[in-house]
């Protein structure tokens, strides 16, 4: 289904949100957890700072709960770091303070705290500042959902697929991870239109996107670029899984019938080209592993449409340097 893969936001007003808290007493940590727990918040906890921001490096959090002498790397510190990443800066971020000095609070809030709450913490107080930060982050999930959602289709869109090929690219420069793109183009897509109309294409796209999502897993992400031409961004995927993986999409799209708004039935196919991050030689930018992509596409529509084109390690302008998947 598509809310299984990266193409939708799967976050609903149900959906739990994540509380990281940063207490250097393991007195204070067991308190808070179990009241933030009992909440209905889902607690991940930390005894410092470094600690705190590692973990939230490597999964997702929604609110961070912290004192400020929690470790070298101090809470008011810590916050100052997470609204410097564009990764964390939308985390909310709570200072648990014994401090009643009002200059304290004041620096808590210019070091990017979004609220503060005094030692001893009054339970009831925490859990209404919670709920209320609750709130904003439902919020804020779903005012991004909706800047990087493709309005037709669902996928994501070209702003927010490209931000996350360079995080992903990134990643398997650092750490030698597979990660492969895949670029799918709709064949004779605008006879589609000209022969049935608009209404007929937007069904099409549609079509289209169910029908690559069908073959993809939840770690997957679908993009559409522009028109009918559609981006996959393949996590921990060498080029044969890749391959095989587009093959599976092509043999989809050929095999679905779409009924049109016009009463009408259509079938189309889709021409992809494949490219690996780490076969590309040290040439692992975002956009070179997007052009290899896409070079190999270009191949796959010169030879005849409706086939996957993969690209070898040595990539370039001649065509001996693509082959065809098997």
């Amino acid at each position: 289904m598509a809310s299984e893969h990266k193409t939708f936001d799967t976050e609903t007003h149900s959906s739990p949100i994540t509380v990281m808290i940063c207490e250097s007493s393991q007195v204070q940590l067991r308190i808070l957890s179990k009241a933030v727990s009992d909440a209905g918040f889902e607690v991940q906890t930390a005894n410092n700072s470094e600690e705190a921001l590692d973990i939230m490096r490597l999964m997702p959090v929604d609110i961070f709960l912290t004192g400020i002498e929690v470790g070298e790397i101090n809470g008011l510190e810590a916050c100052w770091s997470l609204k410097g990443n564009a990764e964390t800066e939308s985390t909310y971020t709570i200072i648990v303070t014994a401090s009643g000095d009002e200059s304290r609070l004041e620096e808590s809030l210019d070091a990017g705290a979004d609220d503060f709450i005094r030692k001893p913490v009054n339970m009831t107080e925490l859990r209404a500042r919670l709920r209320a930060a609750s709130r904003l982050v439902r919020m804020q999930k779903q005012f991004r959902r909706l800047a990087e959602t493709d309005s037709l289709t669902g996928s994501s869109n070209r702003r927010a697929f490209m931000q996350y090929l360079e995080m992903e690219v990134e990643r398997s420069s650092r750490h030698g991870a597979e990660t492969s793109v895949i670029m799918l183009d709709l064949d004779h897509f605008k006879k589609v239109n000209d022969t049935y109309g608009h209404a007929a294409g937007d069904k099409v796209l549609i079509e289209t996107v169910k029908a690559i999502q069908s073959c993809l897993r939840p770690k997957d992400m679908l993009g559409r670029l522009g028109g009918e031409e559609f981006a996959i961004l393949l996590q921990e995927t060498d080029l044969v899984d890749a391959a095989e993986i587009s093959e599976q999409i092509r043999s989809a799209l050929e095999q679905r019938t779409i009924d049109l708004p016009c009463g009408g039935k259509v079938n189309v196919t889709g021409s992809m080209g494949v490219s690996n991050v780490c076969e590309l030689l040290g040439q692992d930018s975002p956009e070179t592993v997007l052009q290899a992509a896409d070079e190999a596409l270009y191949y796959a529509k010169q030879s005849g449409r409706n086939q996957v084109i993969v690209c070898n390690p040595d990539y370039g302008d001649d065509e001996e340097d693509y082959a065809e998947a098997s």
